[in-house]
């Protein structure tokens, strides 16, 4: 059950993040996307740091602080504002087509790291989803009379 679980979270997840895009896209309008970052995980983090502390979870040890807020600051501050900020000159359907080339950033950089094994079988099915995102990227499917009017340009 395991696995079939995981894939579960992962279309679960998928759903929630293209909520999240669609309604991202419609805040970036009128509010700045440092704030749209901040509120997101500032009310996750409100949410979330209390049980962690009733549940007594480890905390990193001294050695791994560096790497830990490393990556916090990767991930929840730079990637979201970031990615709010490249919403307000695309259309959410072009901005979660290029999210979607994060399996391939994955399973690269996951490789180089040691933490996940390259298969035939993994690498393909990455290159071929990656192409069809770069195909639809690529290509205008109507959506450019939809985008705002920064991201027709």
């Amino acid at each position: 059950m395991g696995e079939i679980f995981g894939v579960l979270a992962a279309v679960l997840s998928s759903g929630l993040g293209g909520t999240s895009i669609g309604a991202t896209r419609y805040l970036v309008g009128s509010v700045d996307p440092l704030a749209i970052g901040s509120f997101r995980f500032g009310i996750g983090c409100l949410l979330l740091l209390p049980l962690t502390w009733l549940r007594g979870d480890r905390r990193p040890g001294r050695g791994d602080w560096a790497a830990t807020i490393g990556l916090g600051i990767l991930f929840f501050a730079l990637f979201p504002i970031l990615f709010n900020a490249s919403l307000i000159f695309t259309t959410a359907a072009r901005g979660a087509l290029a999210l979607s080339t994060l399996p391939l950033l994955t399973l690269v950089i996951g490789a180089a790291l040691g933490t996940e094994a390259l298969s035939w079988r993994k690498s393909i099915g990455v290159v071929v989803a990656t192409l069809g995102v770069a195909v639809a990227l690529l290509t205008d499917l109507g959506w450019r009379h939809q985008a705002p009017g920064a991201a027709i340009s």
